[in-house]
């Protein structure tokens, strides 16, 4: 069912926390806040959220016990959120289809390589990400637009009775918030005339809908997939990017101006859980992986130096750091790992792939070829089985293979 921007306008409630949808989209120009399309939209779960802070402290003037003003700092952004494994099972074949764009965007900004050649895509960390992306988090009054944002990690969890998920960590230049008001009088050239006291609904730099009186028609100066800029602010006076308005004459009737958003966002639901799957070590299946998990870290340079910017300036990162694959696995004590363990002592590498789903369809596939284990401590329960936990970091398999982890959708 669309929304209708005219109740929620009027509603006297509060914003609920069901209502909230999340789209990501690269960015044509890197740090330039672009409008998200229907396929860019993604599900996500609880608890996720964008963070965005403008720091400042008391300023340290000699003036007495009382405080006189205040030094600002940097603007700060960041972002988490997490997401099931949802694939399109359905497929008759292998394809970029696979996975929802927008999931193969944060995919590529993790790991820094996608490779399509074989027709559905595989990610490696060959080369760096080389761009940023927009994030849209949009509840039902409000939102909140990030440009310039990057994936500093992602941790995949894979519980051996449990739902499957990536949980998304990164950063971003700023965040603008953008509400819904209207205007009642008749706007003309590029300027719309807001309702007094409802200016600050509306930021500059934010993109905007209009929506016509009814509360769910788009006007034809915003038709759906469209967005305006707003570039100006003066008082309740607004200007927006773009052609003339047309369409955007309150005076015989309330019309909207609302955060945009897309029209029918669609995604791949089919969230594939490790009901069906496998896992191997050094060449050997083992029976019984209570869990796996791979955490992948950037930890990239924020560029958050230069003079005269109060937010983070092109190019927004460096990815100056080492990117680490952290391999975790929860087994149980036996035969094989007895022996892994006295391969450990010898600082033996391991190879570790794993997959998840059906291996003859849709499916992940997490290729590790040089994994380093610690040899890992345990205690002995009182009763039951003994459970070990492995923790080792991947290393490319030669110099510059570049082949630490190597996930594909296939």
């Amino acid at each position: 069912m669309a929304k209708n921007y005219k109740v929620m306008y009027e509603s006297t409630n509060d914003s609920i926390a069901l209502d909230q949808r999340w789209y990501a989209v690269k960015e044509a120009q890197k740090g330039t806040l672009q409008a998200p399309t229907n396929a860019d939209f993604f599900f996500n779960l609880a608890g996720g959220s964008i963070e965005f802070s403008q720091p400042f402290e008391s300023s340290t003037h000699r003036t007495g016990r009382h405080h006189t003003g205040n030094i600002r700092k940097k603007k700060e952004c960041s972002f988490s959120f997490s997401t099931y494994f949802n694939i399109n099972e359905s497929l008759p074949s292998a394809s970029a289809a696979e996975i929802d764009p927008a999931i193969r965007m944060l995919f590529t900004s993790a790991l820094g390589t996608e490779d399509l050649t074989g027709g559905s895509p595989v990610y490696t960390s060959a080369n760096p990400a080389d761009f940023t992306f927009s994030l849209f988090e949009i509840g039902d009054k409000w939102s909140r637009q990030t440009r310039a944002a990057f994936i500093q990690g992602v941790n995949l969890q894979f519980p051996g009775n449990g739902e499957a998920m990536a949980e998304w960590s990164g950063n971003a230049a700023e965040a603008v918030y953008c509400g819904i008001t209207k205007t009642a009088v008749a706007n003309t050239a590029n300027t719309i005339t807001l309702v007094t006291g409802e200016e600050d609904r509306i930021p500059v730099g934010a993109l905007i809908m209009i929506i016509k009186a009814d509360g769910t028609t788009r006007s034809t100066d915003t038709p759906a997939g469209t967005a305006r800029r707003v570039t100006a602010k003066a008082g309740a006076v607004v200007t927006v990017s773009g052609a003339a308005l047309t369409d955007c004459d309150g005076s015989a009737g309330d019309v909207f101006i609302s955060y945009y958003e897309p029209t029918a966002p669609v995604a791949i639901n089919n969230p594939v859980t490790g009901l069906v799957g496998s896992m191997t070590v050094a060449s050997t299946t083992h029976t019984c992986f209570r869990s796996f998990g791979l955490q992948i870290a950037n930890d990239h340079e924020l560029a958050d130096y230069c003079y005269g910017h109060d937010v983070l300036d092109a190019p927004y990162f460096v990815p100056g750091s080492r990117m680490t694959a952290t391999v975790s696995a929860e087994v149980n004590l036996n035969h094989e790992i007895l022996q892994l363990f006295n391969r450990m002592v010898d600082f033996e590498a391991q190879e570790f792939t794993f997959i998840l789903g059906n291996p003859a369809g849709r499916h992940l596939k997490i290729e590790c070829p040089k994994v380093q284990f610690p040899v890992p401590s345990f205690s002995v329960p009182d009763t039951g089985s003994i459970p070990i936990s492995l923790s080792g970091t991947a290393l490319q398999s030669s110099l510059d293979a570049a082949d630490e982890v190597t996930i594909s959708f296939l």
